[in-house]
């Protein structure tokens, strides 16, 4: 079932010049209820303009988004409502801290959507926790790393129980161990919550590991969306969207060379790795 439909949205950010290019040019797709989406694409190609308009921070100059089955830009529609359901983590999380102490920032989101300042900073800590920063609960967000930065604003998201989760670029700025650690975050709250999950990246070796949905992006409009083996895997596509193939597509090619052909579906690490160990 469709949690969220995008439906021929078209968006300049220029309106009154008619020469200007779309920012977004008849973009439809339409996100399932558990998905992990990656979008991906060259600068320039709209992904974070795009993220923009999903909770409604943006309004696209026509078209339709539907959330759930109800179009966003209806009169009636809760706009506030959406952004606790529907939180975006953008790619610099300093811009989304403002209290003094972590814990005031991580509860804030959850102090609005209603609940009282003791019911956040319960729900807070537990977030905090999850998240291994829980230590950081009265220090000033500002002197926090640009990853433990991310970390903060992903809890203040998280902390509202939203039923899609959106990040622009989650990886950038963490070492490696603290981006796989995050992924594997994503993945657990996927898999357990069933919470949908949109991000930008630009790193597509993780988008095999990890999404089970593609959306490329090539200024403002969408070349393709599916699996990711069935996107990743298109050299039309990825030469079209200026996008280099991931590692483990280089190596499917080129043991297609070799006249090995291997299961097209299975380009996950431990999948890759298991099929190479098992050839002869």
């Amino acid at each position: 079932m469709s949690i969220l439909e995008v439906k021929n949205i078209k968006y300049k950010y220029d309106k009154y010049n008619e020469s200007s290019k779309y920012a977004l040019n008849d973009v439809s797709f339409s996100i399932d209820e558990s998905e992990f989406t990656a979008l991906i694409g060259e600068s320039g190609s709209g992904k974070s303009t795009l993220i923009s308009h999903l909770n409604g921070l943006y309004r696209a100059d026509s078209g339709d988004i539907l959330f759930k089955g109800k179009s966003i830009y209806d009169k009636d529609f809760n706009l506030t409502n959406l952004r606790f359901k529907c939180g975006i983590v953008f790619q610099y999380p300093e811009y989304q801290l403002f209290s003094e102490t972590v814990l005031e920032d991580v509860a804030f989101g959850a102090i609005k959507k209603g609940l009282s300042k003791d019911e956040a900073y319960k729900k807070s800590l537990e977030v905090l926790k999850m998240l291994g920063i829980d230590h950081l609960k009265d220090e000033t967000p500002f002197n926090l790393s640009g990853g433990e930065k991310r970390k903060v604003a992903f809890a203040g998201v998280f902390v509202m129980d939203p039923d899609i989760l959106i990040f622009d670029e989650p990886d950038a700025g963490l070492d490696p161990v603290s981006k796989d650690q995050f992924y594997k975050l994503l993945k657990m709250l996927n898999q357990k919550y069933k919470t949908t999950i949109i991000y930008i990246t630009h790193n597509l070796d993780d988008v095999i590991e990890y999404a089970n949905k593609v959306i490329v992006l090539k200024e403002g409009t969408v070349l393709k969306e599916g699996k990711p083996y069935e996107v990743l895997t298109d050299k039309e596509i990825m030469s079209k969207a200026n996008l280099d193939m991931p590692y483990a597509v280089e190596i499917y090619y080129e043991l297609l060379k070799l006249g090995r052909k291997i299961d097209i579906s299975k380009l996950k690490f431990d999948e890759l790795k298991e099929t190479l160990i098992g050839l002869k």
